[in-house]
């Protein structure tokens, strides 16, 4: 396991990721969500190993050990991922996007379709451009993703906040407060210490950079993806909960409909945190077996 590399891309930039899983296995590129970073990887770990796959988590322009790249979009993304398996030896292989990471797993399906063996989607973001596809969400995602002045300005404090809250822990308030907010299978599952682990390590990473990182990506969810999902011809996978209050089901089951021939998961009773760490070994399994 190491989690703190960097590749040069051909442009001269330098990619962050860390390496999971078996060194030696078949590769799937893990693709984190947000606001997170490579970290986020490290839950599939020993999984990964079990099934001999080796598990690539890099972080996205700007996040963690990666350089900027100003105006990127997701259609940026797959080259930056294939300019990686390049300077790793790495010719096809499989994807895995976790939450934020769905588009930039559905963009790499569609952008390197000789490259991509299969896509997983787990409990991804839909398209966000369209402020119906937004009633659902999670009020403190609803409120920020509808008031741009709002979460410039907020962000930074949100920031300051959430370290504190994650110092005194899950058990604590005000987390605990926020906890009730969530389904009970999301609480459940954060109370579990290797998904508390996954998911603050991987934020506090992904907003050590200060705020201009955490807001360029979290602004790119919020405008048109730059790619069309109808063009995917590698096979794909959604999975995602049906109690999911983050990021509504429903809008996860439209997209899928538009990608050609996907397979869609939907659980009943589970949620945003839930979902990925109950379901990761089946995810990894249905990518196996492609």
């Amino acid at each position: 396991m190491k989690e703190d590399e960097q590749a040069r891309l051909p442009d001269g930039r330098m990619l962050g990721y860390a390496d999971y899983g078996d060194p030696a296995g078949e590769p799937l590129f893990f693709f984190h969500g947000w606001p997170s970073s490579r970290y986020q990887g490290k839950l599939l770990n020993d999984l990964a190993a079990e099934r001999g796959l080796r598990l690539i988590a890099p972080d996205r322009p700007g996040v963690g050990l990666s350089d900027p790249l100003p105006g990127r979009g997701f259609a940026s993304w797959p080259q930056d991922v294939a300019g990686l398996a390049d300077a790793l030896g790495i010719g096809r292989f499989k994807i895995y996007g976790i939450s934020g990471g769905g588009p930039y797993t559905l963009a790499t399906a569609a952008g390197l379709p000789d490259r991509v063996i299969a896509a997983a989607v787990i409990c991804g973001a839909p398209p966000l451009a369209d402020t119906a596809d937004r009633a659902n969400m999670h009020w403190t995602y609803r409120t920020l993703t509808n008031l741009r002045r709002l979460r410039r300005a907020a962000t930074p404090g949100v920031i300051a906040a959430s370290r504190w809250m994650i110092s005194r822990g899950a058990e604590r308030a005000p987390m605990t407060w926020l906890m009730r907010s969530i389904p009970t299978s999301d609480r459940e599952a954060i109370a579990d210490a290797g998904c508390w682990e996954s998911v603050t390590r991987s934020y506090l990473e992904a907003v050590r950079k200060g705020t201009d990182p955490v807001l360029t990506e979290g602004e790119l969810y919020l405008e048109p993806w730059g790619f069309s999902p109808e063009d995917i011809r590698v096979p794909v996978a959604f999975w995602h909960g049906l109690a999911d209050k983050n990021l509504p089901c429903d809008v996860a089951k439209r997209l899928a409909s538009r990608v050609p021939a996907a397979e869609g998961h939907w659980e009943e009773g589970e949620g945003h945190y839930s979902l990925p760490l109950r379901y990761r070994g089946q995810v990894l399994d249905w990518l196996k077996a492609r």
